[in-house]
This record gives structure tokens, C-alpha cells and sequence, in this order.
């Protein structure tokens, strides 16, 4: 799974979306600058420190600068036609709203926006000045900080990511963040969901994080069956399917033995045991299977290919096991 940049605030509000990324991510990257580390939770820390999940991303200026002159071309569109605009973000009149003191609790630090931005949101009364940045409404905070992360996005190329659906709308008049992704951590968080015995909200991220520890090779092959899966349009499988495809994953390669011209009888019990090993994913294991079958080196690329994905396939299956057992 590629890396992801996390908007729009420096952590999730609730701890829900929080608990299944370290079940299942690879990484994500909140945009926070490095002023801004000493004002996330302990909690929040602790992942950061002890495990992989999350990598703080300190934005640039230029990054800030595309972002402001996008933000204030489409605030201007939005003035010069409220009505039309009004569906987007759910509100009848944004503009009122950006103005209302009493909605300007949302914090953008200064790192994140060039002075262009800061003076055209004073000038037209849609901040308050605060140490080291400005305070703003929540939907013209989250209007910034999507164009901010869409910038960030182009440089790294990496994809988006929200936690925060009140905007969906939004996002999708913008087209920020495809379909494919949003359906791929719906798909990743069902599957989760039945799975894990417990309901999530009562395993604590400590729990969870010595979890991720202990399995981050197994959730490794988890995001590569989940790619499969999703990405393979033959194939319109569930959450449970997808969970109960593992039970026969040695299927394949017996077909691919036979399709070699090889009979099981064939096969010395030695190179037989090997291929029902749990523990033989190595190189050298594999090679040793090769050998033990005696193939011509077509055959061997071919199964030695099948034999690979039945590693990552088995690996899967018990990352599944594993979750099956989290309390």
C-alpha cells in the first residue's frame, strides 16, 4: 500500500479509526510541523515512537504557497456565487459562517500557508490571529487543509486520506481522494470488524501496539492479498470471503505440480513435508523444493512464482488466525 497523507488535523478526533490503522495500514503521514510535535497526545506519540504507522510530515513552504492561491480561487468562486456553492460543504451560506467569530476554532500554524492566505483571510474577516497562526472556522480549515494535502500528495506522490466524513461532498466535487481508496479501508476495517472477537473500542492502543509489533510482516502480506483481491475485477469478493479464500491455499500449487507433468508419487517425502511446512517461506526452502521436485527451469520459474504467492497467501491466513485471537 503506498504512503498516505492524513488530514485534516494532526491525529484522529477519536481513537476508533485510530485503532484499526495499526491493525491494518502500512503508513500515514499527518501533516504537522515540527513546532507543532509538542502538541500532540502522549498517546499519539507512543505510536509514533513504537511503531511504524505514523510519519509526521512537515510541509514546505512552496507546498503552502500552491495551497494558499488555490484555497483563496476557490473562496472567491464560492463568494461570487453562494447559492450555488452552498450543497458542497452542507451549509446555506459559507461565507456568513466563515465570518462568525463563534466557528473560528479550527488552528492552521503558520507553517502550513503563505501570507498570502493569512492576509486574505483577515481581510475579509474569515480569521482571528493566534500565536504562530490563525484561528478559522472548521469547514474553511478543512477546505485549506485539503488543498494542502492534495499539494503534498503531487510532490511525494502519495495518496489522501480522511478520517473526517462530514465533508464528503466536498471531496467529492474536488475528486481528492478516489473511490478505489476510500472502498479499499472501508473493505480493510469490515474485514477487521469480523474478525477481531472484541469490539475494538474496548482493546486498549498499548494492546495494539505490541500487536502490530508481533505481526508487521503478516499485516505486510494482509495489504498485498487486500490489493489482490480489490484490484482483480473478476472477482467481486466480501469481507467473508475474502477472510475464508485462505482455507485451501495450497490448491493452486498442486494444480501447477500436476500441470508440470508431475505426479505427488513422484515427489521424494522430504520435498513433500517442505511444501507443507508452515515455516518454509525462505529462499533457501524454496530452492530446496525446487530441487526435490527436479524441474526444468520453465517449470521451476512457474512454480517458484506460485510458490511465492503462496507464501504471502499463507501469511495472510495467519495474520486472520492472529486477529481471530486479539483480545
Amino acid at each position: 500500500m503506498n504512503k498516505t497523507i492524513y488530514f485534516p488535523s494532526f491525529e484522529p478526533p477519536t481513537q476508533s479509526w485510530l485503532k484499526f490503522a495499526l491493525l491494518y495500514m502500512d503508513n500515514f503521514n499527518p501533516i504537522i510541523p515540527d513546532r507543532g510535535l509538542g502538541n500532540i497526545s502522549q498517546q499519539y506519540r507512543d505510536i509514533i515512537n513504537n511503531t511504524d504507522l505514523i510519519t509526521p510530515y512537515n510541509p514546505q513552504y512552496l507546498q503552502g504557497e500552491r495551497a494558499s492561491i488555490k484555497a483563496i480561487e476557490f473562496i472567491e468562486r464560492v463568494k461570487n456565487n453562494v447559492n450555488t456553492h452552498s450543497s458542497i460543504l452542507n451549509r446555506p451560506n459559507l461565507i456568513r459562517d466563515f465570518t462568525n467569530d463563534i466557528n473560528k476554532e479550527f488552528f492552521i500554524y503558520q507553517e502550513k500557508f503563505s501570507m498570502h492566505w493569512q492576509d486574505y483571510c483577515r481581510e475579509n474577516n474569515f480569521s482571528e490571529n493566534h500565536d504562530g497562526g490563525i484561528l478559522v472556522s472548521e469547514e474553511l480549515g478543512f477546505i485549506y487543509m485539503s488543498f494542502l494535502a492534495e499539494e503534498i500528495a503531487f510532490d511525494e506522490e502519495m495518496s489522501i486520506i480522511t478520517d473526517n466524513n462530514k465533508f464528503d461532498n466536498f471531496l467529492n466535487y474536488k475528486r481528492s481522494i478516489p473511490r478505489a481508496t476510500i472502498a479499499r479501508h472501508s473493505f480493510a476495517q469490515g474485514i477487521m470488524s469480523l474478525v477481531v472477537p472484541k469490539n475494538i473500542s474496548e482493546i486498549s492502543v498499548s494492546s495494539l501496539i505490541d500487536f502490530r509489533n508481533n505481526n508487521r510482516e503478516l499485516i505486510r502480506s494482509f495489504n498485498l492479498e487486500l490489493d489482490n483481491s480489490l484490484n482483480n475485477i473478476q472477482e467481486a469478493v466480501t469481507q467473508k470471503q475474502f477472510i475464508e479464500r485462505f482455507n485451501n491455499i495450497y490448491s493452486d500449487l498442486s494444480r501447477e505440480i500436476i500441470a508440470q507433468g508431475i505426479g505427488f508419487a513422484t515427489i521424494p517425502l522430504g520435498t513433500y513435508l517442505l511444501i507443507k511446512n508452515p515455516l518454509a517461506s525462505t529462499p533457501e526452502y524454496i530452492r530446496d523444493i525446487m530441487g526435490g521436485i527436479g524441474l526444468l527451469l520453465t517449470g521451476r520459474i512457474a512454480i517458484s512464482g506460485r510458490w511465492k504467492e503462496i507464501v504471502n497467501q499463507r501469511n495472510c491466513k495467519r495474520y486472520i488466525t492472529n486477529l481471530e485471537r486479539l483480545r
